[in-house]
């Protein structure tokens, strides 16, 4: 079954921003991903708004290698 509609619905935050960085790799990254990585992005969906911000522009450190390069895949601008 595909994921993608509901991963898309939860990756919708109201802050125009991360709509954006969420949007740019659903649409290029996400059908290509391996099941890790669409995996790891499921839990940064889990994440409250603030702390997902401040970890998309990696104001917060990573929790780990795999997710900073998802991070950095997200936001490309880092």
């Amino acid at each position: 079954m595909d994921q993608l509609p509901k991963i898309r619905w939860r990756a919708r935050r109201g802050m125009r921003e991360m709509d954006q960085l969420f949007d740019r790799y659903l649409d290029h990254h996400y059908p290509t991903a391996p099941a890790d990585e669409k995996a790891l992005l499921v839990e940064l969906l889990e994440m409250q708004d603030p702390e997902l911000f401040d970890l998309l522009l990696l104001r917060v450190p990573a929790k780990s290698d795999e997710q900073e390069r998802l991070i950095r895949k997200l936001n490309p601008n880092l």
